[in-house]
């Protein structure tokens, strides 16, 4: 949680409302009831912790951001396109997908993060996980350029899937971001609100494709 106070004013305008707060409860509480008087100081106690959650820090780091103000910058080149998918790279929703943007002309950048179980990443045993993953991203590469789509790809970062797309990002850039995901109660990335996270903190367009059911659902943004 970002800290609340960052210089005098904030201290100023705290401690001022705190104390409104108290003054304005205690007068309630003897005026016209006890207990609306300590129901005023717990509404507001809520109202600024529910206020404080919602708002945005300007100072937190935007690592995603960061990595994409890195890498490299080709104005007048071919589109880059980074595809982020793991289990859903050998669906048909991706590769359509794929297809339309290599009919664009554009280059794609297929990472596929590690999916390791809890267990397996304590026990730093992800060998199983590493194996699936890179012959996911072996057939889908094989697919694409028999298809003709200019691709390349590599296994990402056990640790996290945002680690994996800020190497992608800090090495390679990207003029669009495309994630394939399962549908929303079977997609761990998804209750990370990593689509979220991309969304917020780039200025790349985001294509979220849900895969695994039967009418695929894409969502631009």
């Amino acid at each position: 949680m970002r800290n609340p106070i960052r210089g005098e004013a904030d201290a100023f305008n705290i401690a001022f409302g705190a104390a409104a707060l108290t003054g304005g409860s205690a007068a309630l509480g003897a005026l016209v009831e006890p207990l609306l008087g300590v129901a005023l100081f717990v509404s507001g106690v809520v109202g600024a912790f529910a206020w404080h959650a919602r708002t945005k820090d300007p100072e937190r780091r935007r690592p995603l951001r960061e990595a994409a103000a890195q890498g490299p910058r080709t104005p007048g080149q071919r589109q880059r396109v980074l595809v982020i998918a793991n289990r859903t790279l050998l669906g048909e929703e991706l590769r359509s997908e794929l297809r339309k943007r290599g009919a664009a002309g554009a280059e794609l950048h297929l990472v596929a993060p590690i999916l390791a179980s809890r267990a397996h990443y304590i026990a730093s045993d992800i060998d199983s996980e590493l194996r699936d993953a890179q012959a996911r991203l072996d057939e889908a590469l094989a697919w694409a350029r028999a298809e003709g789509l200019d691709a390349t790809g590599r296994v990402g970062d056990p640790n996290a899937a945002l680690g994996a797309i800020e190497d992608a990002l800090r090495i390679s850039g990207a003029d669009e971001i495309v994630i394939s995901t399962h549908p929303p109660g079977q997609s761990n990335w998804l209750e990370t609100g990593i689509v979220e996270r991309l969304r917020e903190e780039l200025d790349v367009p985001v294509t979220h494709l849900i895969s695994g059911i039967d009418q695929p659902v894409v969502a631009a943004g």
